[in-house]
């Protein structure tokens, strides 16, 4: 299976890489790397799982379908829809008033198409971002 791994620091990618194994494995091996960055005395380490909906076009190529098939969950005339895990290793980070702020990140999910894998680097770079999405909206409803 092809693994996903991208590390975002302030809203930005600084390394993504494509690897070959099982996604529990590689999942471990990016937490032992991400605890190897941490800083103990400013931030906390923190795993999390989430689930993120993909659409892919149909008919699916059988490799494809190999990747997708414990993760599909419905299907329409023209695609599938499946649900894949995404997990984020946040490494640094702080509280600021009443807002988590992750810094730094790693993103890994199993790698699918280049379509959501361009998904995901946004995914990565959103997380990080220094101005987050609610903020902005906020801003926007004050003008």
């Amino acid at each position: 299976m092809k693994v996903l791994v991208v590390k975002s620091e302030n809203g930005q990618v600084s390394k993504k890489d494509i690897v070959e194994g099982d996604l529990p494995q590689v999942l471990r091996n990016t937490a032992t790397l991400a605890l190897k960055e941490w800083n103990e005395n400013l931030s906390d380490f923190i795993i999390m799982k989430d689930m993120y909906e993909i659409h892919i076009p149909l008919p699916l190529k059988p490799q494809t379908y190999e990747m997708l098939k414990n993760y599909i969950k419905s299907r329409t005339k023209s695609e599938a829809i499946a649900e894949i895990p995404i997990f984020v290793i946040s490494f640094d980070n702080e509280w600021v008033e009443s807002d988590f702020k992750d810094k730094k990140v790693y993103v890994v999910s199993p790698y699918i198409d280049d379509k959501s894998e361009n998904e995901l680097l946004e995914y990565a770079k959103q997380v990080t971002s220094p101005v987050q999405e609610t903020e902005t909206e906020e801003a926007e409803e004050e003008e």
